[in-house]
């Protein structure tokens, strides 16, 4: 699959060597096919962390893991429930070319 990101904060004239290692991070998140599936699941309706675990067949500590490594790289954002869990929203869409497009 080839990945093709458009507008984000990484490309502006002033990136800093900050912006280049979260680049680096994230395009290293997302070559691990179960975390791009995490988001590509979500991406029509956010799912708790215990959906994913059981739709990827993951053990529930390693779908946080995973979670948390996305929402460090601002490809997700984590919502908490009234009732207490935890939903996925990605924070990027993913077409069928493999391009991605931030939300925000």
């Amino acid at each position: 699959m080839t990945i093709v990101i458009f507008k984000h904060y990484y490309f502006r004239e002033d990136m800093t060597k900050l912006n280049i290692q979260k680049l680096r991070k994230m395009f290293s998140i997302l070559s691990n096919e179960k975390r791009l599936k995490m988001i590509e699941l979500c991406e029509n309706q956010p799912l708790t962390i215990t959906e994913l675990s059981r739709k990827l067949d993951l053990n529930y500590s390693i779908t946080v893991k995973y979670t948390s490594m996305l929402e460090k790289v601002d490809l997700i954002e984590k919502l908490k429930q009234n009732d207490g869990t935890v939903k996925i929203n990605p924070l990027i869409n993913i077409n069928n070319k493999g391009e991605i497009r931030f939300k925000k």
